[in-house]
């Protein structure tokens, strides 16, 4: 269970959709899973997110804003420590090399 909130219940609270509308299209059988995962008391499953997906065309991320600003610096670090890693004279290779050279594309981008 995530501590950080994410925002389904936001993009539902912008349209004129209630929590049993979003029980009846996403086929759920208890209106109190969708208020579980609005509350983020439970992790949405793939299906729910793509449900609110499709329904307030919006990206799966935005629904994790909070949680993606956080996660991100830790991704960033990984990724510096995987090319020191890769970058170790015993591990340069044909192969490493075109991962090196992607993990820094997406470093800088």
């Amino acid at each position: 269970m995530s501590n950080i909130p994410n925002y389904l219940k936001v993009y539902r609270k912008r349209s004129p959709l209630q929590q049993g509308d979003m029980l009846s299209i996403s086929g759920l059988l208890d209106v109190s899973s969708i208020s579980r995962y609005e509350k983020g008391q439970r992790e949405p499953t793939k299906e729910i997110l793509l449900v609110y997906h499709h329904i307030f065309n919006t990206p799966i991320e935005d629904f994790f804003i909070l949680e993606s600003q956080v996660m991100i610096p830790r991704l960033i670090e990984r990724m510096k420590e995987r090319i020191k890693e890769l970058e170790k004279e015993d591990q340069i290779t044909l192969k490493n090399t075109s991962k090196l050279n992607s993990l820094k594309k997406l470093l800088l981008d």
